[in-house]
């Protein structure tokens, strides 16, 4: 069973229009219907993995955090084809 959270952003007009760029390029990169909500789950895993692979988190408890949310995230992905 999956558990969901629902979250409000309030977001600029940029940001908005990003996310919108956003949905639209994976949309075409997947060739599928992806919404907004996948739009921003893979910015997320993609936020996860650079912080990961391309920067050296300093604190090792946050470093771990990390990777744990990276890893988890991906072994419940349900969010199909959404990634970067």
């Amino acid at each position: 069973m999956t558990t969901r959270t629902d979250l409000t952003l309030q977001l600029t007009d940029q940001e908005r229009t990003g996310l919108t760029a956003l949905t639209a390029g994976l949309r075409a990169v997947a060739e599928s219907d992806l919404t907004e909500e996948d739009a921003m789950v893979a910015a997320l895993e993609l936020a996860l993995t650079r912080l990961i692979e391309d920067f050296e988190v300093p604190d090792p408890t946050a470093r771990q955090q990390v990777q744990s949310a990276r890893d988890n995230l991906r072994a419940h992905w349900i969010r199909g084809s959404a990634t970067l």
